[in-house]
């Protein structure tokens, strides 16, 4: 942008652009926002199309912006991988969708009391497990939205980090799931179109595919398929134990598959999200191998925002309302789905079970005014976008993976009971959270030092499966 007033304007005018139309939404929305079901779930009427693109919007956010291209910058055919195995946990919740959207569950506790009955303790574990990739996505969106903006404007990272969340709660507060999944529309086609320009661009940059490739540092990371293992298989086997399972457990993606309009189509939605989810890795490849080539020396993280100060300045105006759809997107449904569970399964649950529709609404919106605040203090003192959303897929799969899954395989087998749903959550955490403290001296199992995640998922199925025998309903 060189510095220059004129470009900053366009930058700045891209972006609140891009905000009011999110404000327009949700403010058309508001009216029609009437009860706490309609702001958790939108109705569950939402057409095909719409809940393809909030699942797209939502799924890619500030992690690939900053965290994938600078897998790109420093593993070249990598990022592919990471798709692969985000896009695998969208196709096996196909599997179930039709049970999801047929039960119109909205919340992952109301999956546990389906399967293993009513229980306070499991229903406080699962909605506590449930939040915890949600809310590491606000403060990982925020932080890699302060990165990308800092690089263009020159303003203080903590005030962007605190700006951003702020717009995202003024989307989300009028009328909730219904106005994110609209907005999340509208920005997942806007994204698509911005990834084939800036793509495009990025080749340019570099002298197309081919002079990257003949340039390259390490040019053996951009084969096929050799270079898809490029990262190491270790780092490789945590995106798979970590991604897949993630993706497969997190309440944003359950929510909208049970918003969709008919089973059928919530089933079409998780099939075509993971396709569209996988492909986006083709721009993260091209964009971080490109700045590999022009500027070897960077860091990794600063990979985008350097591209960004390269960049002719129409296209970085175009490019910054790129970055504010993609990450207000993601940011708005996570803050969404947080003060769900809070007003759901915390509040009505625990704190005021006859509480009225009304005041469940006012609830919903306090909820999440509150994540706010504790976003931004996260999102301050642990600035690493990729390590948090990796860190909360992990503990996530090892908690809610086995619990859901097993829950579904053996829910009219008589055989689960609320004490082994309570153990699978349980084990499941605890056991990931041993092995990640021992990582290091773990043994390696034929030559492999598996993920950590991978050993709190063997000790939740494992806890479930005992105490499922030991407290098992009499026939």
């Amino acid at each position: 942008m060189e510095g220059s007033t004129s470009g900053l304007m366009l930058v700045l005018a891209s972006t609140v652009l891009v905000m009011l139309i999110g404000f327009g939404i949700a403010f058309y929305f508001q009216r029609r926002t009437k009860t706490a079901e309609d702001w958790a779930m939108g109705g569950r009427s939402l057409p095909s199309y719409v809940i393809v693109f909030t699942q797209f919007a939502t799924l890619v956010g500030g992690g690939v912006l900053v965290g994938h291209v600078s897998i790109g910058f420093s593993y070249g055919m990598a990022p592919l991988t990471y798709g692969i195995c985000g896009a695998a946990g969208c196709f096996i919740m196909a599997i179930i969708a039709a049970w999801l959207r047929e039960n119109e569950f909205t919340t992952i506790p109301d999956i546990f009391e389906k399967v293993y009955g009513k229980n306070r303790f499991l229903m406080l574990v699962g909605a506590l497990m449930a939040m915890v990739v949600p809310f590491g996505w606000i403060a990982s969106q925020a932080t890699a939205f302060a990165k990308l903006y800092t690089s263009i404007t020159g303003i203080d990272s903590r005030i962007l980090v605190v700006g951003m969340i702020v717009v995202s709660v003024l989307l989300t507060l009028p009328s909730g799931f219904k106005a994110v999944a609209w907005t999340d529309f509208v920005f997942g086609v806007l994204m698509l179109a911005l990834c084939v320009l800036t793509g495009v661009q990025a080749l340019d940059m570099a002298g197309g595919w081919g002079n990257i490739v003949a340039n390259h540092p390490a040019p053996e990371t951009l084969s096929l398929p050799g270079g898809l293992m490029s990262a190491g298989f270790a780092t490789t086997a945590l995106w798979f134990i970590a991604a897949t399972p993630g993706m497969m457990t997190n309440q944003m993606t359950l929510q909208r598959v049970c918003a969709a309009n008919s089973a059928k189509n919530a089933r079409r939605t998780l099939i075509v999200g993971g396709i569209l989810i996988a492909g986006i890795e083709l721009w993260v490849v091209v964009v971080g191998n490109a700045c590999r080539v022009l500027n070897p020396g960077l860091a990794p993280e600063d990979a985008s925002g350097w591209f960004l100060t390269q960049i002719p300045t129409w296209v970085l105006a175009l490019f910054s309302g790129f970055i504010a759809t993609t990450i207000l997107s993601t940011t708005d449904s996570a803050l969404q789905s947080v003060s769900v569970n809070l007003t759901q399964d915390i509040y009505k649950q625990f704190i005021n079970p006859n509480a009225e529709d009304k005041k469940l609404l006012s609830v919903s919106r306090i909820c999440t005014v509150f994540v706010a605040v504790a976003a931004v203090a996260l999102a301050i003192v642990f600035p690493r976008v990729l390590d948090l959303i990796v860190a909360s897929y992990a503990y996530s799969a090892s908690g809610l993976l086995v619990p859901i899954y097993c829950g579904y395989a053996f829910r009219n087998k008589n055989f689960l009971t609320p004490a082994s749903g309570v153990a699978g959550v349980v084990g499941g955490v605890i056991g990931c959270g041993l092995a990640q403290a021992f990582e290091a001296s773990l043994p390696a199992v034929f030559g492999i030092q598996l993920p950590y995640a991978i050993y709190g998922i063997l000790a939740s199925f494992l806890c479930l499966i005992v105490v499922a025998l030991a407290t098992r309903k009499s026939k």
